[in-house]
């Protein structure tokens, strides 16, 4: 089912986005040459009566284009020129280019607001739950980072990506509306589910173990201590195999019967250990709501959170907060679909907001080849009342889609060498 989610995800987020443009183009009586999804080599292609566009899905399902007339330098004399792109007046021409953005947003609050009408969601999640630092209770709000103000759950999720290769300090609101500060240690964790680097013979899932080379420990079975000290939760047993740091250990577990089993487990070190993520220490919880208002607020808080982490993300990018190897391209997005498919069609609902909220914002940053490089060109025509020279603006865009590829070929490799 992945590839067909991939698909889908894809074609659905590149069809509206490319819908927008071309809906306009077509308001504003501008000449159509192909409107095609994918790109590569055509697979197939319908036209319509008395319609002059050719309609195409193109071989790879990685992006998609609106051919208009009036785009390229060189003027093509076999269409009106009434119905050339460069005839119109500034503000079609505008809304043409910001239409795709504007598509992308439009369907992602739709489909938040389906979200919450439909399912129970969850608002000012920032509060510390199952803490296992001390000083960060329960019930502590989370309200800055690093001294980085947080005020939403995307906001926090980002902040906490950048600190994570370190120790850092969260400050907090307790029960009393008091601050305090409290450091966080991240602990790395592994492709088995426990510390990073370290081979335990086990497999977990929570504290179920999903494989076992351990004699005596099955699949299934629960994890309930470590070397005799309890663990309850997930947190619990990460924290307990970290203070502990011995090769030796005894496990004790709990099968599907109900019978309590003890195990000696030989740890040892893996290189070729593959990183998961981090553990901080607690969890997050917030306020659940369910019902039409609450669909409504979730919808719109949660694209603006989206929205408002993006700016953040371009901005630690170009501060060199955030390198480029946190960006993902179409193989990381492969990837993430993957892990999302297991999780029900919800969460694939939810990443397909995600998707359009991205390609909505990126297309719309004033850089050339992107729609808001358009935009930037028709805003200077308004400004210097006259418009560019097409030789010029065409240059800057084609060496801005040329550096648009070699990123996307970077954050290919990228996405590529995490899979080894």
């Amino acid at each position: 089912m992945t590839i067909i989610y991939f698909i889908l995800i894809l074609g659905i987020t590149v069809f509206i986005h490319e819908l927008g443009h071309f809906i306009f183009a077509k308001k504003f009586g501008v000449y159509v040459y192909e409107f095609s999804i994918g790109m590569g080599p055509r697979l197939f292609k319908f036209n319509r009566k008395n319609d002059e566009t050719d309609y195409c899905i193109r071989l790879f399902p990685i992006g998609g284009f609106v051919q208009m007339a009036g785009e390229e330098v060189e003027v093509d004399e076999k269409i009106p020129e009434n119905k050339r792109l460069q005839s119109k007046p500034a503000y079609q021409r505008l809304l043409i280019m910001v239409a795709g953005v504007m598509m992308n947003f439009l369907l992602a609050i739709v489909l938040l607001f389906c979200i919450g009408l439909f399912n129970k969601v969850t608002f000012n999640n920032l509060y510390v739950e199952d803490s296992t630092i001390t000083g960060l209770n329960n019930n502590d709000k989370i309200i800055a980072v690093n001294n980085h103000f947080t005020n939403n759950y995307d906001k926090l999720a980002l902040e906490l990506t950048i600190a994570s290769n370190k120790d850092f300090t969260i400050t907090v609101k307790d029960s009393n509306n008091k601050e305090k500060d409290v450091e966080v240690s991240p602990i790395k964790v592994g492709e088995s589910g426990l510390l990073y680097g370290k081979d335990y013979g086990i497999e977990v899932s929570d504290l179920k173990i999903t494989n076992s080379l351990v004699e005596g420990i099955g699949t299934d079975d629960i994890i309930t201590s470590v070397n005799g000290i309890a663990v309850n939760n997930y947190l619990e047993l990460l924290k307990e195999l970290k203070e502990t740091n011995e090769d030796n250990l005894i496990i004790t577990v709990k099968s599907k019967d109900g019978e309590i089993k003890e195990a000696n487990i030989n740890v040892t070190d893996k290189k070729d250990d593959k990183m998961q993520g981090y553990s901080y220490g607690f969890y997050i919880t917030g306020k659940s709501e369910k019902g039409f208002f609450a669909a409504i607020k979730y919808a719109f808080s949660k694209f603006f959170s989206t929205i408002e982490q993006m700016i953040f993300t371009v901005f630690y990018l170009i501060t060199g907060k955030l390198s480029l190897s946190m960006l993902s391209g179409p193989v990381g997005i492969y990837n993430v679909v993957s892990v999302y498919s297991h999780y029900g069609f919800a969460n694939i609902v939810s990443l397909l907001c995600l998707i359009c909220i991205n390609v909505g914002f990126i297309n719309i940053l004033p850089l050339p080849a992107f729609d808001g490089g358009h935009v930037l060109f028709i805003i200077i025509e308004k400004i210097k009342g006259s418009r560019v020279d097409p030789k010029i603006e065409n240059t800057i865009h084609n060496i801005g889609l040329i550096l648009l590829m070699i990123l996307m070929v970077i954050v290919t490799y990228s996405d590529i060498m995490r899979l080894f």
